[in-house]
């Protein structure tokens, strides 16, 4: 669950970083350029806005840290090998993904990559830019973390249970001392408390579970 959410928050602040990005490269100075030059720009943009629209990123699944993704799981292309994949390049992405899939663009010295970008009208600096990186899945690369299924889940189940004894614990004694001669006033709130425990013990269950190390 927290992993789905993870991701969904890092696709929105990727969405929000490509628009901001295509706007400035839109309004970017290209008199220097030729018209076939500036016709692959305005294309790749375009495709740059379509695959900003189609939400899809990448997952960082191998890499440790913050890091680029050229393809990601499942072969979701960041959003540079997104413009080359658009332009027909296909060969070039399986290229560079099997070269070395956490490329950063502004590192590149040279190679198909870079001339491609040259050829597009794309500056090296402008690639650079439009180059997000992702947070590091490695450790969740299954919904249970790098433990077994199953150990997580008892391991889950023991913190859960463990945090609702403590809590119905501490209730009862506070209770205690608060209504020392009120029974029925005793028995309601130690109700309520005991209610509240359940509905919040699934939550700490899947907070436990996503976050087991």
């Amino acid at each position: 669950m927290l992993v789905a959410v993870r991701r969904r928050l890092t696709a929105v602040r990727v969405q929000a970083h490509l628009r901001r990005t295509e706007r400035a490269l839109r309004a970017a100075d290209t008199s220097h350029l030729d018209p076939e030059c500036r016709r692959r720009r305005r294309e790749a943009l375009d495709a740059l806005r379509a695959y900003r629209d189609r939400g899809r990123i990448p997952t960082n699944e191998s890499t440790p840290g913050r890091a680029p993704q050229f393809v990601g799981a499942g072969g979701v292309p960041c959003a540079v090998a997104a413009l080359v994949l658009a332009d027909g390049e296909s060969a070039l992405v399986g290229r560079v993904a099997a070269a070395d899939n956490a490329v950063h663009i502004e590192d590149l010295e040279g190679g198909p990559l870079a001339e491609w970008l040259d050829r597009t009208g794309l500056t090296q600096a402008e690639a650079a830019r439009i180059q997000p990186a992702y947070p590091s899945e490695v450790q969740f690369v299954t919904d249970c973390g790098p433990v077994s299924c199953a150990l997580a889940r008892v391991l889950a189940s023991t913190l859960a249970l463990a945090a609702v004894t403590a809590v119905e614990y501490v209730g009862y004694r506070l209770v205690g001392d608060l209504f020392p001669a009120n029974p029925f006033k005793r028995r309601v709130t130690l109700a309520y408390v005991t209610v509240v425990n359940l509905l919040l013990a699934p939550l700490v269950g899947v907070v436990i579970y996503a976050l087991v190390p």
